[in-house]
């Protein structure tokens, strides 16, 4: 069974750096989605300006996926904007009804 999942990650952001961090990643979620096929959305959370979000849906090859991520936050230098101590969280779903 090859079932689709969506990944969610969550993390803050240091505000000083949110002019800087989103063109990054927009060009890392470019690079993912020339590599994987998969497709990134950038979200900020509503009244929390430092908390962000990447979703990824319809994931079907984890592998590729999940080892291109990670090649691709270290280099786009993804953690240079983590708030101080933070870490990005990541959340797996699948649709159980697929």
């Amino acid at each position: 069974m090859n079932t689709l999942v969506d990944y969610f990650i969550y993390y803050r952001i240091a505000r000083a750096a949110e002019g800087e961090y989103v063109p990054v990643a927009v060009a890392m979620q470019s690079e993912i989605l020339r590599r994987t096929s998969v497709r990134g959305r950038l979200k900020r959370k509503s009244g929390s300006d430092d908390t962000w979000m990447e979703i990824y849906e319809g994931v079907h090859q984890r592998l590729l996926f999940e080892a291109t991520l990670a090649d691709c936050v270290i280099r786009f230098g993804l953690d240079a904007f983590l708030a101080n101590g933070g870490e990005r969280h990541v959340e797996i779903f699948h649709d159980p009804l697929a």
